[in-house]
């Protein structure tokens, strides 16, 4: 599993390697939990989250995602860690995500749909989002 990220101006995209499909939204909380805090191990009480978003389709599953997590993010104060028991269906993904206290930069304004895709390869699942920051 991995994931980059390639310079924009004023946008930020994230590139995402996976193994399975549902692992491409485990990577992503890591990645926006770095973009974030700068670091993947900042100090603070961890607090989790029971998330579940829909969409009609794989990439916008994959922003929406991104979106609930910007939002609790900017909403709460919350860092975003990992994520475990996730359920990725056809049009949705539920799953509890660690977070942690912290005061996050509003840096992410949010995920816009230029050059969004999911999609498999035959070998590795790959995802790929814009964060307008």
């Amino acid at each position: 599993m991995s994931y980059r990220f390639v310079d924009h101006t004023s946008e930020l995209q994230l590139e995402i390697e996976a193994p399975t499909r549902a692992a491409v939204f485990e990577e992503a909380v890591r990645a926006l939990g770095e973009v974030l805090s700068g670091d993947a191990e900042s100090p603070g009480m961890s607090q989790t989250r029971e998330l579940a978003v829909q969409a009609p389709d794989d990439p916008a599953l994959l922003a929406a995602w991104l979106d609930e997590l910007v939002f609790v993010a900017e909403s709460e104060g919350l860092v975003p860690r990992s994520a475990e028991r996730l359920e990725v269906g056809a049009h949705g993904v539920r799953g509890i995500v660690s977070f942690v206290a912290d005061s996050p930069p509003h840096l992410v304004k949010g995920v816009t749909y230029h050059d969004l895709d999911f999609w498999y390869d035959g070998v590795t699942w790959r995802g790929r989002a814009v964060l307008d920051v």
